[in-house]
C-alpha cells in the first residue's frame, strides 16, 4: 500500500508540462555566457527563469537544486547575473507552486544566501531570509507538525486520530466558508480524519503565536497529519486530501 501513496502524493507535486518536457533541457542556456543585458530589470530572463524551472524541470526539489546549481556556476562569470537569478529563484520558491517546493528555499539559503556576498543582501534581509527558511525547515513535509493548546481546551498532540487536519480560516473569508464546506464533506465521507479548524480572525491572543508557528500568511490554509501528527501535505485544498488515504485507493489496481 505504502508505494501507491507515494505515488498518489507524487501527483500533488508534478504538473503534466513538466512531465513532457523533462529530460529536453540539455542546451536550453547555451550562450547565457554571453549575456550583456540588464539585470536590475530584465522580464525577459525572468520569463525564461520561470518557464525553464516550471516546465523543463521535474518539479521536485532534488531535481531543482542541482539544476540551479549548473546554471548558477555557468553565470558565475557575471555576478550581477547571477545574483538576479539568484534573488528571482529565492521569491519564485518563497511562494511555490508545489507544497514541497519550500525546501528549494531553504536550500538557496543554506547553500548561497547564507555564504555569498549578493547584490542588495545586507543584515536586515537576510535575517528575514533566515527566519522564513528555518520556518519552512521546521514545516517540511515528513516533519513532526508542532504541537500548539487553545485556551488549553485543544492541544494538537493528544488528539487520537488516524489524520488530523488543521484548517486556519476567517468567518469573514467567503473562500474560507466554501472550503470549510468541502471540508466537512471530506470529513463526512472520510471518519478516520479529525478536522481541527481555527479561525484567525479572533481577540483570542493564544492564536496569534499560529500566525509565525504555521506560517500563515493567507487563509484558508490546510495541513493534513499522520497518526504520528507528522506533516503529510499543506497548503493544499480539501478536495485533494482523499488522495492521501488509503481507503481512496482500495479496488485499484
Amino acid at each position: 500500500m505504502k508505494p501507491k501513496i507515494v505515488i498518489i502524493m507524487l501527483s500533488l507535486f508534478m504538473g503534466l508540462g513538466s512531465m513532457h518536457a523533462m529530460g529536453q533541457n540539455t542546451h536550453f542556456w547555451d550562450g547565457i555566457e554571453a549575456f550583456d543585458g540588464p539585470t536590475d530589470e530584465n522580464p525577459v530572463l525572468a520569463a525564461q527563469l520561470d518557464f525553464y524551472f516550471d516546465k523543463m524541470v521535474a518539479p521536485l526539489p532534488d531535481s531543482i537544486t542541482p539544476e540551479i546549481d549548473r546554471l548558477i556556476e555557468r553565470a558565475s562569470f557575471n555576478t550581477d547575473l547571477r545574483d538576479f537569478i539568484l534573488w528571482h529563484l529565492l521569491e519564485k520558491y518563497r511562494h511555490p507552486e508545489y507544497m514541497s517546493q519550500d525546501q528549494v528555499f531553504v536550500w538557496l539559503y543554506d547553500h548561497y544566501f547564507s555564504k555569498l556576498e549578493i547584490k542588495d543582501l545586507n543584515a536586515a534581509n537576510l535575517a528575514l531570509i533566515r527566519d522564513k527558511a528555518e520556518t519552512f525547515r521546521r514545516l517540511a513535509i515528513f516533519n513532526l507538525a508542532p504541537n500548539f493548546a487553545i485556551n488549553d481546551s485543544v492541544d494538537l498532540h493528544s488528539v487520537e486520530s488516524e489524520y488530523t487536519v488543521l484548517f486556519f480560516y476567517d468567518h469573514d473569508c467567503d473562500v474560507c466558508q466554501q472550503e470549510m464546506q468541502e471540508l466537512d464533506s471530506v470529513c463526512i465521507a472520510h471518519p478516520e480524519i479529525t478536522m481541527l479548524a481555527i479561525d484567525m480572525n479572533t481577540d483570542d491572543i493564544s492564536v496569534d503565536a499560529l500566525y509565525d508557528l504555521y506560517d500563515i500568511e493567507t487563509t484558508p490554509l490546510l495541513y493534513v497529519l499522520d497518526g504520528e501528527k507528522r506533516i503529510i501535505a499543506k497548503k493544499i485544498r480539501a478536495k485533494q486530501i482523499p488522495l492521501l488515504l488509503p481507503s481512496s485507493l482500495e479496488g485499484q489496481p
